[in-house]
């Protein structure tokens, strides 16, 4: 397996791990600082871990699956070598493929979110500055902007809404959804690193 793809392989195993363990013990939780925490430092850990260096660790523990090169040896063996090549040129244009299909819906949604800022007006609601939205969309905010389109919201509801995202707003949780959304650019092809995505968001 070359280099890269044997990368790849330890980053999506780390993130389907987080993955499992968030949505088994973590979710049904309240600590959402917590989970919050968990789930950005598992998608740092994942891209980092391959990089670490663990031989001094595992120095002392020589009994460590010594059979594992042996194995692939074998493996090697039983697949054509003429094929191997083939196989992993194939692998290499889906997997760049899909990072450019997914690097291209990214830049489709930041161009749809600077058109949106772009077609809203400052104000203030309860005090608040907001950006006012027309079009037909649930509140949201990204950086320190909060964007809203108060005519679909009962009056009584603007004051939870707000304080909803201000929350979003002071805890700079435009930055997690960004990590996210890189994230599933490089490791679109793994049903951890959306589940992930989504519960970030």
């Amino acid at each position: 397996m070359p280099h890269f793809f044997l990368i790849l392989l330890k980053i999506n195993l780390v993130l389907i791990l987080f993955s499992a363990t968030y949505y088994l013990v973590l979710r049904r939780l309240t600590f959402y600082s917590l989970n919050r925490a968990f789930l950005v430092f598992g998608i740092v850990f994942s891209s980092a871990y391959p990089f670490i260096n663990l031989t001094g660790f595992l120095a002392g523990r020589k009994s460590v699956p010594a059979f594992v090169p042996e194995l692939n040896q074998k493996v090697s063996q039983l697949v054509k070598q003429n094929a191997v090549p083939f196989i992993w040129q194939i692998l290499s244009i889906l997997f760049y493929a899909g990072v450019v299909l997914m690097a291209l819906r990214l830049l489709v949604q930041f161009i749809s979110l600077y058109r949106m800022h772009q077609n809203s007006s400052p104000d203030s609601l309860n005090q608040y500055p907001v950006r006012i939205l027309s079009e037909e969309v649930s509140p949201f905010s990204f950086w320190q902007t909060i964007y809203i389109n108060p005519g679909l919201h009962k009056q009584e509801d603007l004051p939870n809404i707000l304080a909803h995202e201000k929350v979003h707003v002071e805890q700079w949780h435009t930055l997690d959804i960004i990590l996210a959304e890189i994230c599933v650019v490089f490791y679109w092809f793994n049903p951890g690193v959306w589940l992930m995505k989504r519960a970030v968001k």
